[in-house]
């Protein structure tokens, strides 16, 4: 069975959510496209994902020298670390949903993939530098922004955009392949208001069209 898994790292709160209505779409057109997938929602701002802190090298470190002094407070915490990465090990496609944070993704989201991102389990390190173990999987990352970044915007402009860069960079390390690493950008509304409905309906029928080649 394949498995998607939808990587939600947006606020919630009582305003519209360009982002996660887009995404809403995108998985309406999945589910019909790919009736027998498995879809797992992963809501990185209902929980709180572990940290890479004080806690946490404390924690490695006891279990990798003196595992018999592992409290519980310390197996819980692995425990977390050790469910996240292997549900996204065990998922074949991955979608990111974020608004734009002063040119970045959340921090939620840096978090988790923080956690994630484990050598020899996600990629290798060699002498050539490092390489992904995610061959044959796939990426479709989602994020809202007021403005123009890429959509209608200058080129120059798109490094401002350090989000997008990051995941997509990410990705490709992780091993999946130029084809199948794919992004959708929903942007604009807030400096063209007067456009909301041609870009929502811009967006929807994009998200439509990726969840039903995905």
């Amino acid at each position: 069975m394949t498995t998607l898994l939808i990587i939600l790292a947006h606020p919630h709160t009582d305003d519209f959510s360009w982002s996660l209505a887009t995404v809403e779409e995108f998985k309406k057109s999945y589910q019909d496209s790919h009736p027998l997938d498995k879809i797992i929602i992963r809501d990185l701002f209902s929980e709180k994902v572990p940290a890479l802190d004080n806690e946490t090298f404390a924690a490695w470190k006891r279990n990798k020298y003196a595992p018999d002094t592992l409290s519980a407070d310390d197996k819980n915490l692995l425990h977390r670390h050790e469910e996240y990465l292997e549900e996204f090990l065990s998922a074949d496609k991955y979608v990111f949903v974020n608004p734009m944070y002063n040119g970045f993704v959340t921090a939620e989201l840096k978090q988790y993939i923080d956690v994630i991102a484990v050598p020899r389990k996600l990629f290798r390190y060699t002498e050539n530098g490092p390489i992904g173990l995610l061959e044959g999987k796939k990426s479709l990352h989602i994020q809202s922004a007021g403005g123009f970044y890429h959509n209608e915007q200058d080129p120059t402009h798109m490094a401002n955009d350090l989000g997008a860069a990051y995941i997509d960079q990410t990705m490709k390390m992780v091993g999946i392949t130029d084809e199948n690493r794919q992004q959708l950008f929903v942007e604009g509304y807030a400096r063209y208001p007067e456009r909301a409905d041609e870009l929502k309906e811009k967006a929807f029928t994009s998200a439509e069209n990726f969840g039903k080649a995905f």
